[in-house]
């Protein structure tokens, strides 16, 4: 009896041993992030990421101005922190979301956009759909030959966001100091691109993809389109007047010897072509 009670513990540890080791293989430690939990909570779960990169697009979409560019959930889920973070302005008051408005598909309400230092010189141009159509310059006048390139302008705006580096403005690289001192902001660029550092070009590589992430296919006219075969076809779901309303904006005119309209529509499309609806490029600003 005596021996039988030594012999218990060792075969208990035998035991704890066997199964610890044969367990080893797959066994994979779940990384945790503290600071973006403390920050966000639920809305960010980097071990559960949103699908922005597989997004159902409908067949009848052919443009796409992004060839070339990739969208992953996670370098999508970053930017989405920075395009609504007030930490990008000079002041912390403002942030791309105040200009480009989720409820308004994330375009601006005002006819010229509030900055950190007043009035900007323009309207805010929608982001929604941003990558469905043939232009691939951006703002008005076109300045920005990219997506990636546009997005940290309006950082380096002294009106804007106010780190323009002139002005009496810090720079970018003042920015860029300020968001390594923060904690969600390390554990996320580690998340994306494997290391703490932050740079210019991997803002503007996570802030591209969560723009070229941002799309809807739920309006009226997609409901309709995606139960015909081309745009001109009646929809099912319009009414005759709504029909007729789209024959008009889809049909260009016709002119006589002397110029006057005698027939067919109004020629929307020329500029706005169905049935992304995108801007022309060769159309004037």
């Amino acid at each position: 009896m005596e021996n039988l009670k030594k012999l218990i513990p060792i075969a208990l540890l035998a035991l704890f041993s066997s199964c610890n080791n044969s367990d080893d293989s797959n066994y994979q430690e779940i990384a945790t992030y503290p600071n973006v939990t403390a920050t966000f909570g639920s809305k960010i779960d980097l071990n559960n990421l949103y699908n922005y990169a597989n997004q159902t697009v409908p067949a009848y979409i052919t443009k796409n101005n992004a060839v070339g560019s990739t969208i992953t959930n996670a370098g999508a889920t970053l930017g989405r922190v920075l395009f609504y973070d007030k930490n990008l302005s000079s002041n912390n008051t403002i942030s791309c979301a105040s200009c480009h408005l989720q409820s308004n598909a994330f375009g601006d309400t005002a006819v010229a956009s509030i900055g950190v230092n007043g009035t900007t010189g323009r309207h805010s141009m929608r982001l929604i759909n941003n990558r469905f159509g043939n232009e691939g310059k951006y703002f008005w006048n076109e300045r920005a030959a990219n997506l990636e390139t546009q997005s940290t302008m309006p950082i380096k705006d002294h009106n804007e966001m106010g780190y323009s580096g002139a002005n009496g403005d810090q720079s970018i690289t003042d920015l860029i100091t300020k968001l390594s001192a923060i904690g969600y902001y390390k554990e996320l660029f580690k998340f994306v691109y494997g290391s703490e550092e932050i740079t210019e070009a991997r803002m503007q590589n996570a802030l591209s993809q969560f723009v070229r992430s941002i799309q809807s296919f739920d309006s009226k006219y997609d409901i309709g389109r995606a139960q015909v075969a081309n745009d001109a076809t009646p929809f099912p779901n319009f009414t005759q007047q709504e029909n007729n309303g789209k024959n008009i904006f889809l049909t260009p005119p016709v002119f006589d010897a002397t110029g006057t309209r005698t027939s067919g529509g109004f020629g929307c499309a020329g500029c706005h072509a169905a049935p992304e609806f995108d801007i022309d490029p060769n159309s004037k600003k």
